[in-house]
């Protein structure tokens, strides 16, 4: 059975923190600017992908036009080679996760400290939430493809905002806790 949308749900309060580090260099810091920077690219393909759902919500554009618009941006111009509808932004995503998920958390896991390891247990479960909400939005955008109606394009529309806010807190949330210590911990990223 599948979870409902509004239970998709990162509990922020659970976040555990992590004490800020000693004696940082700015070579070590420069590992936590390069995840921002990534996470900054993410966050550019969602805002571009929100300005064209904001033309469709206040009228000027009718809901085909979401699907249209998408296709000619870049996070999904390569829609036909990669067989949904985000494209290649949501491959990136997934690699994005995938190299903290087998690279990056593993490093943090043997290296870092007690509140590390907590933080990048919680991350990972973060992971499950982002990675559902986009499963959900490139099932929710084939069918308003196929059907392009009021109904899914609501649909559409709220699994992209949810998907929206979780990524923006998410990303927050791992830049804040591991700027310092990845470049302590793993050295790179």
């Amino acid at each position: 059975m599948q979870v409902a949308l509004d239970d998709l749900d990162l509990n922020e309060a659970a976040r555990p923190s992590v004490p800020p580090y000693a004696n940082v260099t700015d070579e070590q810091r420069q590992a936590g600017r390069h995840l921002t920077a990534i996470h900054r690219m993410h966050l550019r393909e969602i805002s571009k992908a929100r300005m064209i759902l904001r033309h469709v919500t206040d009228g000027t554009s009718d809901p085909t036009a979401f699907i249209e618009a998408l296709r000619d941006m870049e996070m999904a111009q390569n829609y036909r080679l990669f067989g949904n509808i985000c494209g290649q932004e949501c491959r990136m995503l997934q690699f994005h996760h995938d190299a903290e998920e087998h690279h990056m958390f593993p490093a943090l896991e043997a290296n870092g400290t007690d509140e590390i390891r907590c933080m990048v247990a919680k991350l990972r479960g973060e992971h499950l939430v982002v990675h559902e909400l986009i499963d959900r939005l490139v099932e929710a955008a084939h069918s308003l493809s196929s059907y392009p109606d009021d109904r899914g394009f609501i649909q559409a529309a709220t699994i992209f905002d949810k998907l929206e806010a979780v990524v923006r807190s998410h990303f927050g949330y791992e830049e804040t806790g591991l700027k310092d210590a990845l470049g302590v911990h793993v050295g790179y990223i």
